[in-house]
């Protein structure tokens, strides 16, 4: 049986590497998740932290710029950006279809100082866990 691919993608891959972190934990066959960056590819030590305290390890989730084929071929494309802050991406209008947006805060872009930005990463992580156990549904709801 095909598997379903699912692709998270944020501007420097460290929300989209949460997402990826939080579905990893979900048990939906035959469905693939993937995660990058489209303008950057890191992932800073308080992604790493946010999710090691919440014990989900994401230090095996290279960062990585977004694949052009791969979006052709996942089955749905999770954007996650901070609407105020996050330059746009555009996708092609063939893939659009298959895209949901997730409007979620850029710490980079919205702290400067290291408590403030410690506080919206684990904040990032609670809101992306709500959405992933949303999508969850859906994705059960319409299985391969």
């Amino acid at each position: 049986m095909d598997s379903r691919v699912v692709y998270f993608i944020s501007s420097n891959h460290e929300r989209s590497s949460i997402a990826e972190g939080w579905a990893s934990r979900l048990y939906i066959p035959n469905t693939v998740f993937k995660s990058a960056g489209w303008a950057d590819a890191r992932k800073s030590s308080l992604t790493l932290e946010a999710m090691k305290e919440i014990n989900i390890d994401i230090t095996g989730i290279n960062p990585s710029i977004i694949d052009w084929h791969d979006l052709q071929q996942a089955d749905l494309i999770v954007l996650i950006q901070d609407e105020e802050t996050d330059e746009r991406i555009n996708l092609e209008p063939s893939i659009s279809q298959k895209v949901i947006t997730w409007n979620v805060v850029n710490p980079e872009k919205r702290a400067a100082d290291p408590v403030t930005k410690w506080v919206l990463f684990q904040e990032i992580c609670d809101d992306i866990a709500l959405r992933i156990r949303d999508l969850e549904q859906h994705l059960s709801a319409h299985a391969v």
